[in-house]
């Protein structure tokens, strides 16, 4: 096992700290990042404008390793693809999405290996929780898909949404730090207008975020509009039932001035009713948000079905004339299970099926 300490694991204060403790000046730790964060580079010898004594310095102690896709699978449509990057802390397979649209590069990444939340449209859930991903491994995907897109010739990420396995704001101290560097300047340069994070609604969590100050957006994952059938789709729900989640959207919007935006997974005849429509008029007439309705993607292993496209519009028809902000979102990368609530990652790195 590598026993160098991980550069990439490091806060960009903490890097600066250790450049200076090397016997460098600060400036060198500013060229470090930009190396590392922009040009994504792999090796100190590859630093050119660092002189080959202080290379040679920082490798005997320091690692670059990064994070390489075991798989990479591109959509028919070509509007998404899907990564299953090798993990370092474990023997394990983590996956993130990128999505195309317009000129939008969007990196849906992930946060933890598997989740504890149990949601049953989800198939992260299906594997439970095995761990926190770490800074560097939640970074290392935006890395490598900014990788990708620069061997095909084209844009680098422009977005990022936390909503590929896991709860991000469970991972929190890690999250918080991934967001560092994506939001440097020197680094990624990505705005908080430009990152979401997504949640099954963990109020502590979300009051946490919201202490922050990070103006980033809020995704809560709602999904129904009584207790009863939350707790039917989404355990976390019988801890933080509804009520709290409109009351913490309320909150968030109040602190921020950013609407939070309910993302909801639409089931056919369960919850896209009639009653679904009254019920969410119910809850959210008033509050500062969005819906985005989601239609729920297939799973050999589940008996949950999408409604017919024809059903969804009327859906978000009916919501929309009782004056609630309404948003469908087009289901990419199904047919490479890239799509909502279709990430799981492999334990066996040599797994045949991903070659």
């Amino acid at each position: 096992m590598n026993s160098k300490i991980r550069m990439k694991n490091m806060t960009l204060d903490q890097l600066q700290y250790c450049v200076i403790n090397e016997g460098e000046k600060r400036f060198r730790a500013r060229q470090l990042i930009k190396w590392i964060y922009q040009k994504r580079v792999c090796s100190f010898d590859q630093m050119n404008n660092i002189p080959k004594t202080v290379r040679q310095k920082l490798s005997e102690k320091y690692s670059l390793e990064k994070m390489n896709p075991v798989y990479v699978k591109e959509s028919a449509y070509g509007d998404a693809v899907k990564f299953g990057f090798t993990l370092i802390e474990s023997n394990h397979i983590v996956e993130s999405v990128l999505l195309y649209d317009g000129k939008r590069r969007t990196a849906c990444i992930s946060s933890q290996l598997g989740c504890a939340l149990g949601c049953v449209f989800c198939r992260t859930a299906a594997m439970g929780f095995i761990r926190n991903l770490t800074q560097e491994e939640i970074v290392g995907q935006l890395t490598g898909i900014n990788d990708y897109l620069n061997e095909k010739n084209d844009k680098l990420i422009t977005n990022v949404v936390f909503m590929g396995m896991g709860e991000a704001l469970s991972n929190f101290e890690n999250f918080r730090k991934s967001l560092e560097i994506i939001m440097h300047e020197e680094t990624f340069n990505i705005g908080g207008r430009r990152i979401t994070v997504s949640t099954a609604g963990v109020i502590p969590s979300i009051e946490k975020l919201m202490n922050e100050n990070l103006n980033v957006g809020l995704a809560i994952s709602l999904n129904a509009y009584t207790n009863e059938k939350r707790n039917s789709l989404m355990p976390v729900n019988r801890k933080y039932p509804i009520e709290s989640l409109v009351k913490i959207a309320g909150k968030f919007f109040e602190k921020t001035g950013r609407r939070v935006t309910f993302e909801y997974v639409v089931i056919d005849g369960e919850n896209d009713t009639v009653h679904a429509v009254d019920g969410l008029y119910k809850l959210l007439n008033g509050l500062p948000c969005k819906i985005n309705l989601i239609p729920v993607n297939p799973s050999d292993d589940s008996k949950l079905r999408a409604p017919s496209d024809k059903k969804l519009k009327d859906f978000a028809d009916q919501l929309h004339a009782r004056g609630l902000t309404v948003t469908i979102r087009k289901s990419r990368g199904q047919d490479i299970l890239g799509a909502c609530g279709q990430l799981a990652g492999s334990i066996n790195k040599s797994v045949s099926g991903f070659q």
